[in-house]
């Protein structure tokens, strides 16, 4: 038994939720993964630091990224 990969033609979606991804989206997703201990994602979000601190016109080294709690969002799926 011989098996091939699965290679979908390229097709717009026309359903009500999310539909075509960006193929810079894919491309990314298609890169290998990078833990939050690894050195280089390390330096990317100090990159990202560097942005926010240009964004809000800011030189505080204690700038970063916040979001709301994840908990809320999850409740009704629980």
């Amino acid at each position: 038994m011989t098996f091939t990969s699965f290679n979908p033609p390229q097709r717009t979606l026309m359903g009500p939720g999310p539909s075509d991804i960006y193929p810079r989206v894919l491309q990314a997703q298609s890169r290998p993964t990078v833990g939050h201990l690894d050195p280089l994602f390390i330096g990317m979000m100090d990159e990202v630091k560097q942005l926010l601190q240009y964004a809000f016109q800011t030189e505080n080294p204690v700038t970063m990224r916040s979001q709301p709690p994840v908990v809320p969002v999850w409740r009704p799926v629980l």
